[in-house]
């Protein structure tokens, strides 16, 4: 295997689960390094969560890799924000990622109203919901790897607030799937 890949390119035509742990870090660290999230196809880096094992995604979610990660994902969130659901009132979203490595968690806020969605690290307005998952949950939710409906009931997703409104969330993003 080449040194250094892409993360298009491994979501294409590498098998993850013939990478190490470090190798699959190594590879996303390079990837995303300068804010080269942008530049990565959803629909590959679904695919590549989808055929990652599990100890791998903890591998990249327990390292410094976490956070470029959430930073692409978050950082294009608009992008795949569908104004079907919009509407004119503003609706607000705190999103909590457990496990970060300093024990805490990464915490977002994004606010939909108008047919827009905000993003923001700052959670300064009162939530509609809260949705509290670990990394690696939240890495199938987003690239449609894993049920949210499936994650609530087996209190791997933990919703506080409006579980309705949380419900509908994923209807109201278009997300890539592998």
């Amino acid at each position: 295997m080449p040194e250094k890949i892409d993360v298009n390119e491994l979501g294409r035509t590498v098998d993850p689960k013939s990478l190490s742990e470090d190798q699959l870090v190594g590879a996303l660290r390079a990837g995303l390094a300068d804010g080269g999230g942008k530049d990565i196809d959803p629909s590959l880096f679904a695919r590549l969560v989808k055929s990652t094992g599990k100890g791998q995604l903890e591998a990249v979610m327990s390292s410094d890799v976490r956070r470029p990660v959430l930073d692409a994902i978050f950082g294009r969130m608009a992008e795949f924000y569908s104004s079907k659901g919009s509407s004119a009132k503003r609706q607000v979203v705190h999103w909590h990622v457990t496990g970060a490595p300093s024990g805490g968690s990464d915490d977002f806020q994004t606010v939909m109203q108008h047919g827009a969605c905000e993003v923001s690290e700052e959670l300064s307005e009162e939530p509609r919901t809260e949705l509290t998952m670990d990394g690696v949950q939240f890495l199938k939710v987003v690239t449609n790897n894993a049920s949210p409906v499936t994650l609530f009931m087996t209190r791997k997703l933990k919703v506080a607030g409006d579980v309705g409104f949380a419900t509908a969330l994923q209807k109201m993003f278009t997300i890539p799937s592998a």
